[in-house]
């Protein structure tokens, strides 16, 4: 009866830190990135040159971002389509990838987790119009 228990504890343990790896990983990303971006003002900006930006990033209309958080990002990678962008993603990768290029976060692991981390946090802290304004300001998504 002890080893069962024991068995089943670290069944439990291991489970709990299984579905705590993608938070983890995500304030660990996080934490590595130097700064953050500083999105662009979206009345600054032409609607057409933020709409033609949108759609060198292959997002489509109508405009939206979808809040990506650390654990739906860990099961589409897993158990989904990991080539499948949720809307506002590829934009928000723009904006995180060059980020992360101008403030270097270390080796390749780092720069794909720190890059992620960023992703998620753009999507659930700047509006759509903020990231397409970004687009535009930065030239991203030729």
């Amino acid at each position: 009866m002890h080893i069962a228990r024991q068995a089943f504890l670290s069944i439990l343990v291991l489970a709990s830190l299984l579905a705590l790896l993608p938070g983890i990983a995500y304030a660990v990303g996080l934490f590595r990135v130097h700064g953050r971006p500083v999105p662009a003002d979206p009345t600054a900006f032409d609607r057409g040159l933020v709409q033609a930006a949108w759609q060198g990033c292959r997002e489509e209309s109508p405009i939206a971002v979808t809040r990506l958080n650390p654990w739906g990002v860990a099961a589409r990678l897993l158990f989904g389509d990991p080539l499948r962008a949720a809307p506002g993603e590829r934009a928000s990768w723009q904006i995180a990838r060059t980020h992360n290029a101008a403030h270097p976060v270390g080796n390749n692991l780092w720069w794909h987790t720190s890059g992620t981390a960023l992703t998620i946090w753009i999507t659930r802290n700047w509006s759509a119009e903020q990231i397409g304004a970004t687009l535009a300001r930065d030239g991203l998504c030729k």
